[in-house]
């Protein structure tokens, strides 16, 4: 007696097509492009100035086409501004991976916030005063009382208030001392000055400006 077959059912086809790049990859994607003009950018800013720059060339410089650059950033500004917030990020993760800072006085966490930030501007050094110049002028997006410029001023002195917080005493830290951290920025900002205009060897001046400063400001503080 023959078993009977066991009918095959035939495979379905999908009709799905080919899959799409997961969101991350996306993700990686549009964060590769963003680096490469930003560094195609930042090459421009340098070597040509700020305002000589255009979009185009950046596109070109990056290898791009120019509405590439406007899926990314709507100006450049926004590039000029997505950099420094690379640099902020920069120097705050490099004062929280520290593992020598963690146990350290409050001047050497903050002096090595403000040193790590002149390391990642050091190649850029021109752009950077022009930026500054930039910043001064109301309407422009760099200014610092744009809504990017605040947020980032704001994502600073946030994490300078931590560094106060963790290192002094809570008795130490009264009410009157919120002023502090905008008090840093506005030290931060002559301190950038200072270093812009150092011609000192490895900007030995700037450091020798910074650790004896920061030595007596943070004395005066805790004895308030």
């Amino acid at each position: 007696m023959s078993t009977p077959r066991t009918a095959t059912r035939p495979r379905r086809r999908s009709n799905a097509g080919p899959r799409r790049p997961d969101a991350g990859r996306r993700v990686t994607k549009k964060a590769a492009i963003q680096q490469r003009l930003v560094t195609a950018a930042l090459a421009l800013f340098q070597s040509k100035g700020f305002d000589a720059t255009t979009t185009k060339a950046i596109a070109r410089k990056a290898g791009v086409a120019e509405g590439t650059v406007f899926n990314c950033f709507r100006t450049k500004e926004d590039i000029a501004l997505y950099f420094f917030e690379q640099e902020v990020e920069h120097a705050i993760e490099s004062v929280q991976r520290s593992p020598r800072l963690r146990s350290a006085p409050l001047e050497e966490k903050l002096f090595a916030l403000i040193q790590s930030q002149f390391a990642y501007l050091a190649p850029y050094e021109r752009f950077i005063g022009t930026a500054l110049v930039e910043a001064l002028r109301p309407a422009s997006k760099l200014g610092f009382f744009s809504h990017k410029a605040q947020a980032l001023r704001h994502r600073y002195i946030g994490f300078v208030q931590e560094l106060l917080e963790e290192s002094l005493p809570k008795r130490k830290f009264m009410p009157v001392q919120w002023w502090l951290p905008d008090a840093f920025w506005i030290y931060y900002l002559g301190a950038l000055l200072f270093w812009l205009h150092d011609t000192s060897s490895r900007k030995q001046n700037t450091l020798a400006f910074l650790d004896s400063t920061l030595r007596i400001g943070v004395a005066i503080v805790k004895r308030t």
